[in-house]
């Protein structure tokens, strides 16, 4: 509690000193934009905006709503044309995108970097370029292994041991598995269902299909060729067609995989136990961190995404921005996090949730891998999902599959790093 206390004392020490000089000038008016629109979402981000009003009488913000699939392009758009909003909630995976374009302001300048360490590390990076700071974490989410307890106890397996390696998650579905004459009924798990996907699985192995700076793709590296590899051992387990004909049987709601009992073990986003509570309130389950290929837990074990706040290039009022950034991405998602349930990036606001469901998400984030979307070629993923189709439905061979995508990601690089120069 002590620490907890320190910590906010010293921000509102700072956004005091940051307001006291402003007493004598114009008052300053910021504008804020996010995608919550919603009855469930504006209520928090309302009161989040109103507390600081009510504190910071000389840097008012106003918060203007704009829908999710917007956001992005009317915040370029507004930078562009000189009128984008002071300070905006916007997709994690692009930060650098927009960093590398000017396109956002380097709150190292700011005085971001004494923020860093009260961040989750991973989350951090994902506003990094070029050694600087271009965005701060605000929320994001963890994926994780959801498994049937009534499905264990069908087949004699433990409900209260569920599989932590990939020889255990075969083993487990061997036995989960049932059919009605030659047609599957169940399968006990595939790792294409669910939403963790192929590159899910290559961070899993502790690789990347991308280097450090996300410049560099390594499409077919080994961790890659592993991964995939493993998936259509799954595949050929099951065969191909049966795969693609049990997938199209699920249905939405109540009648997806996992609440249908037609897959009793799968990776799904953390939130995913919201629509658990509405849709199946009586279902036994349980949920722990993605198994690995020898059990341990590492920094990638898992995947997420989410939402920085970043400054617009253009901003008349950097300084002022910067500090209700600040104050949205430490107090205020601390609010966000209690009444929201979403994951935050700043470390101690997870605290302000005593949900024990929400906490054993939330540390699980020190095992997630937050996806970023590389600079040069974001839309790498096409040639990367040609190569798995080409192998898990066509009967390519892995390496060459990967062989072929990583000289079309190259190109992809190549282009993008040319068109930039232009």
């Amino acid at each position: 509690m002590k620490r907890k206390v320190l910590i906010v004392t010293g921000m509102l020490l700072g956004l005091n000193a940051l307001s006291a000089p402003a007493a004598a000038q114009q008052k300053v008016n910021l504008k804020f934009s996010a995608h919550w629109l919603s009855e469930q979402r504006r209520p928090t981000i309302n009161s989040i905006v109103e507390t600081w009003n009510k504190r910071n009488p000389n840097i008012q913000v106003e918060y203007i709503g704009v829908p999710f699939d917007q956001i992005i392009t009317k915040t370029v758009a507004g930078v562009a044309a000189g009128n984008a909003p002071d300070v905006v909630v916007i997709d994690i995976r692009t930060a650098k995108q927009r960093a590398a374009k000017n396109q956002n302001v380097n709150m190292s300048a700011l005085g971001a970097d004494q923020l860093k360490s009260g961040f989750f590390p991973n989350l951090w990076e994902t506003g990094t370029y070029n050694g600087k700071q271009y965005a701060l974490p605000f929320v994001t989410d963890t994926r994780l292994l959801f498994y049937s307890k009534a499905a264990f106890k069908e087949v004699g397996l433990d409900p209260n041991k569920p599989p932590k390696t990939w020889a255990e998650l075969w083993s487990y579905a061997e036995k989960l598995d049932k059919k009605d004459g030659n047609r599957f009924s169940r399968m006990g798990f595939h790792p294409m269902f669910g939403d963790f996907g192929y590159e899910g699985w290559v961070t899993n192995t502790g690789g990347s299909l991308w280097d450090k700076n996300y410049e560099n793709p390594r499409v077919n590296s080994p961790d890659a060729v592993k991964a995939l590899d493993w998936i259509k051992k799954w595949t050929d387990k099951y065969g191909a067609n049966n795969v693609a004909s049990f997938r199209a049987s699920f249905g939405g709601g109540a009648q997806d995989e996992f609440m249908s009992g037609k897959v009793p073990m799968v990776v799904k986003n953390g939130n995913y136990l919201t629509t658990l509570k509405r849709n199946a309130p009586d279902l036994q389950y349980g949920f722990v961190p993605v198994p690995t290929e020898d059990g341990k837990q590492h920094e990638s074990t898992s995947w997420g995404g989410g939402f920085n706040i970043e400054i617009p290039a253009g901003t008349k009022h950097p300084k002022e921005a910067f500090a209700f950034a600040k104050y949205l991405a430490t107090e205020g998602a601390k609010v966000w996090a209690a009444e929201q349930n979403d994951l935050p990036g700043y470390q101690v606001a997870r605290l302000a949730n005593k949900n024990p469901e929400f906490l054993k998400q939330a540390n699980n984030l020190k095992h997630t891998f937050i996806s970023v979307s590389p600079v040069f070629a974001p839309n790498y993923d096409r040639a990367v999902a040609k190569a798995v189709d080409d192998v898990l439905l066509r009967g390519q061979a892995v390496k060459p599959a990967l062989d072929e995508a990583q000289a079309a990601v190259e190109k992809l690089v190549a282009d993008g790093k040319r068109d930039a120069t232009r």
